[in-house]
């Protein structure tokens, strides 16, 4: 996602400005919240109440479609705590906002694929030789992956890479012979597997890939210790559940990403295989596999230092890692 240099610290300024009075009420931030699968375990402890125990008392969940909207809608609430892209919160802490970054969200890159037509003759990333594959934007997630993967396969300087646009606009294009591959996700992947041949996994070119974490300011962290705990055990919480009642979580999944529930069914194992959510614990590979990303696609220039960004806290002591 690009960033205009300053962009994100001014809009969220602005935010800031005009914040409503506190209120007991508290609204939690999520980017991509009902529309990409790592915010499932967040549904979850929404819908079993967990939000509503240990001190918490948030009654409303607000989406955004990711980048600087989720920092503006996170400051612009009393409750400073929220789920962001990495790429996001690093963006945001380089032009001088005092953010922490306090939980792992997701760290497996899950069902994130490059794909082709089932008709082709392409069958693997060696055979994209001379062929256009795209990614959905500049500097995006897919980006990353993709160019790791040419990188991987040896095939650098030898394939036509560009930016499609998006998910959609990507499908439009392969079916019209304009592109050879391109990134394809879920539902698609698992509900029309007749239509396309996978040539790549994002998660076995990066097996681990720190992409979504949950930031707070340094105030809030410093104010409300106890909250921000409270929340993190939450979504632990969740995700345990999850995992001993797959069937509900189905119904929830259906529910707030708005899709059948037969197909909810359909979607949902392969992610407790994969291990799609982390319970909160960040790891080494998937902080490295993310800096390096973040320098191969332009967004810094130098590897994050971690150790002063990532702060854990606040989270369990069994979750706590050697990171440094």
């Amino acid at each position: 996602m690009r960033f205009v240099k300053g962009s994100i610290l001014m809009l969220c300024l602005a935010a800031v400005a005009v914040t409503a009075p506190a209120a007991h009420a508290e609204t939690l931030s999520l980017s991509e919240y009902g529309k990409i699968t790592s915010t499932l375990p967040w549904a979850v402890a929404f819908k079993k109440g967990f939000l509503h125990e240990d001190g918490l008392n948030i009654t409303d969940i607000v989406s955004s479609s990711g980048g600087g909207s989720g920092l503006r809608n996170m400051l612009a609430s009393d409750f400073a705590v929220g789920l962001v892209g990495t790429t996001t919160a690093i963006a945001a802490i380089n032009e001088g906002m005092d953010l922490r970054i306090v939980m792992c969200n997701a760290d497996d890159i899950g069902d994130l694929t490059w794909a082709t037509t089932k008709d082709s003759k392409i069958r693997s990333i060696k055979d994209l030789v001379g062929k256009k594959i795209a990614f959905t934007s500049p500097r995006s997630t897919t980006e990353m992956v993709l160019r790791t993967a040419i990188t991987n396969a040896g095939l650098t300087g030898k394939v036509d890479i560009l930016p499609i646009g998006g998910l959609g606009p990507g499908l439009t294009a392969l079916a019209q012979g304009a592109i050879a591959a391109t990134p394809l996700v879920d539902p698609t992947l698992t509900l029309q597997p007749e239509k396309y041949r996978i040539l790549f996994r994002g998660r076995d070119v990066v097996p681990k890939f720190t992409y979504s974490v949950v930031i707070a300011t340094r105030e809030f962290t410093q104010k409300h210790p106890d909250e921000l705990r409270a929340l993190l055990r939450a979504r632990r919480r969740a995700i345990e559940y999850m995992e001993k009642n797959r069937d509900e979580t189905a119904m929830i999944y259906s529910q707030v990403f708005g899709i059948k529930l037969e197909d909810a069914k359909k979607l949902l194992p392969k992610y407790y295989t994969w291990g799609q959510w982390s319970h909160g614990e960040f790891s080494k590979e998937g902080l490295d596999a993310m800096s390096k990303g973040m320098q191969l696609v332009g967004i810094i220039n130098k590897p994050v230092d971690w150790s002063k960004v990532v702060d854990q806290s606040f989270l369990a002591p069994d979750q706590q890692r050697k990171l440094w």
